[in-house]
C-alpha cells in the first residue's frame, strides 16, 4: 500500500511530455512570427506615409515661397521684373528693387532677394532657389515636375517678357501604400505680378 502511494506521488509530479513541449513551442513560434510580420508591415506603412507627407509639405512650402517672391517682381522697375533670357517653362528669374536704391542685389547692403532665380533640377528632383548675388537653397525635393506658364491680363499665354500673371504647376508622384495606389498630386498657384503695368492700373 505504501508502494502504491509512492508511485502515485511520483506520477502526479511528472512534467510536460516531449509532445506537449513541441506543441507549445510551435504555437509560440507561430504567434511570434505573426506579431513580427504585423510589426514590420506597420513600420513600412508608417515610413511610406511619412515619405508621402514630407513630399507634399516640401512642395507646398516651395510653392508658397515662389508665389510670394514672384508676386513682388518688377517692384521699383519699369518692366514686369522677369528676366526673359533666364526664364522658361522650368525656371524663372525675377528682379525687384525692394529698397528703391540704384542697384539690384547689392550684397553690401544685404539686398540678397532682389535678383533671384527658381530652377527645377530634374536629375535631383528638386526646386532650387538661386540668389544671383551668391548662394543657393533647395526649396523642395522629391518633385517630379515643374511647369511655369506666362499669361497676359486677358489670360492668353504669352512670352515671359509681356507676362502679367505666372502659373506655377508643381507635380509630385507619391509612392503606393498598402491602402492606397501610387498617386500623382498637382499643386497649382496663380501669381499676379502686382507691379506689372496693367495690374497697377487696377488699383
Amino acid at each position: 500500500m505504501l508502494k502504491e502511494k509512492a508511485q502515485l506521488t511520483t506520477n502526479e509530479q511528472a512534467g510536460f511530455s516531449l509532445l506537449e513541449l513541441l506543441i507549445a513551442m510551435t504555437i509560440s513560434l507561430v504567434v511570434m512570427m505573426a506579431s513580427s510580420t504585423l510589426l514590420v508591415t506597420s513600420l513600412r506603412t508608417r515610413a511610406r506615409e511619412n515619405t508621402r507627407s514630407n513630399a507634399l509639405a516640401s512642395a507646398q512650402r516651395a510653392l508658397n515661397i515662389m508665389t510670394r517672391e514672384i508676386g513682388n517682381s518688377g517692384y521699383g522697375l519699369v518692366d514686369n521684373g522677369i528676366v526673359v533670357a533666364d526664364s522658361s517653362n522650368q525656371s524663372i528669374r525675377i528682379r525687384a528693387n525692394l529698397n528703391n536704391n540704384n542697384t539690384l542685389a547689392d550684397a553690401a547692403e544685404g539686398d540678397v532677394d532682389e535678383d533671384v532665380r527658381f530652377v527645377f533640377q530634374l536629375a535631383n528632383r528638386a526646386i532650387v532657389r538661386v540668389d544671383n548675388s551668391g548662394g543657393s537653397m533647395v526649396l523642395a525635393t522629391n518633385i517630379t515636375g515643374l511647369n511655369i506658364r506666362y499669361f497676359d491680363v486677358a489670360g492668353n499665354i504669352v512670352s515671359s517678357a509681356t507676362a502679367e500673371r505666372v502659373s506655377l504647376d508643381v507635380r509630385v508622384d507619391l509612392p503606393a501604400s498598402p491602402q492606397q495606389p501610387a498617386t500623382v498630386i498637382r499643386l497649382v498657384s496663380e501669381v499676379a505680378l502686382r507691379n506689372a503695368p496693367n495690374t497697377l492700373q487696377q488699383f
